[in-house]
């Protein structure tokens, strides 16, 4: 009876630990399966999915530029004083030769008086001088230095004469005032610039192109422009200069010129589109295009990931120029093949993907 007493709580205390042993053995065979499912869920990486499309594809080239005044001058002060009056406003239509600006020449003016006595002072002296050396009174060498003095004062006269005329800054040509530098009553050195004068009667519009298509557009070639003040009218241009440098951005600089409209008048700033006709090539073409957002890899080596039987396959391309937001196929896709345009980060080839959205299946657009 004493034996009981000990043998059965053993007994029980080995029952329980055995019935926890196998609790616990069967919650880790079920965490262990869930484990699994949810590591095979997790190789299915999430995918949006389109299909390769074609499009009738325009061959002008479309771009947006500024259009900037033809010519621009800045009318300089050519002589030192205070501007005395300031004779145009910004915006103001001005023709060549109009005076723009006075500026103070009381001292130049005192000292041309004074170079003026001088010289009709010299001339009686020579006058006087001649009668005497017809006489003999005097030599030669005498008459000449008198002559010579009067003739080096009739240059200094001139040159005041000269100095005098800078008083009026005026216009060089034909305009109108862009910007006012100096006000009235403030000081003025030579060179210092008083007003800008820009022809508008001509404008350039100014785009910049890729390397790819700057071998397309010839010099004198006639364009079209739109712009967003004018939306219903076509403005008629010609290139007239092609930059022959890339700039910082890898573009090229192209000017077109463009008659200013007098019923459709433009304003340099304005922005405008252009359609250059691709040279040898008017009429539009079919082409397969992919959104540029799909493509991986380096410009060098452009790949995508193809969606084929649950699975990416990571293909090799040719692409060609971009068109807004897509970009042209020239080789490596058929028209119609599904291919992944998001998710690619976690993707490798091969890998298994499960397909989110389903692919445009429209084979043809017009653009």
């Amino acid at each position: 009876m004493k034996y009981l007493k000990i043998i059965i709580p053993i007994v029980i205390v080995l029952l329980s630990v055995g019935w926890g042993y196998s609790k616990l053995k069967s919650n880790k065979v079920i965490i262990d399966e869930k484990a699994q499912q949810t590591e095979v869920i997790s190789t299915e990486i999430p995918v949006a999915t389109t299909v390769v499309q074609s499009i009738k594809h325009d061959n002008n080239l479309s771009l947006i530029g500024t259009f900037e005044a033809r010519k621009e001058i800045n009318v300089i002060a050519e002589m030192q004083g205070r501007i005395t009056q300031l004779l145009i406003s910004e915006g103001q239509v001005i023709s060549k030769g109009q005076t723009i600006a006075t500026i103070d020449a009381a001292t130049l003016q005192s000292k041309l008086s004074t170079a003026q006595a001088a010289f009709q002072k010299s001339e009686k002296d020579v006058e006087r001088y001649k009668n005497l050396l017809d006489v003999g009174a005097i030599s030669q060498t005498q008459y000449e230095e008198i002559k010579l003095g009067m003739q080096n004062q009739q240059s200094n006269l001139t040159a005041l004469e000269e100095q005098l005329k800078y008083a009026s800054a005026k216009s060089p040509m034909s305009g109108v005032v862009k910007e006012i530098k100096l006000e009235e009553g403030s000081f003025a050195n030579p060179g210092t610039i008083i007003a800008s004068i820009v022809d508008i009667n001509k404008l350039k519009l100014i785009v910049k192109v890729d390397e790819k298509d700057i071998v397309k557009i010839k010099n004198g070639q006639k364009v079209e422009i739109e712009t967003e003040v004018y939306p219903n009218v076509i403005f008629k241009g010609q290139v007239s200069q092609i930059g022959v440098q890339t700039d910082a951005a890898r573009k090229y600089e192209v000017a077109i010129e463009i008659p200013n409209s007098k019923t459709h008048p433009l304003k340099a700033g304005m922005y405008g589109t252009v359609k250059i006709p691709i040279a040898n090539n008017s009429a539009d073409e079919m082409v397969m295009i992919i959104p540029r957002k799909s493509v991986v890899g380096s410009l060098k080596k452009p790949q995508v990931y193809l969606a084929q039987n649950g699975h990416a396959i990571l293909t090799d391309i040719e692409v060609g120029e971009t068109i807004g937001e897509n970009v042209t196929v020239l080789s490596g896709l058929d028209l119609g093949t599904e291919i992944i345009t998001t998710g690619q980060i976690n993707l490798e080839n091969g890998r298994a993907i499960r397909i989110i959205t389903p692919p445009i299946t429209s084979n043809t657009n017009n653009q």
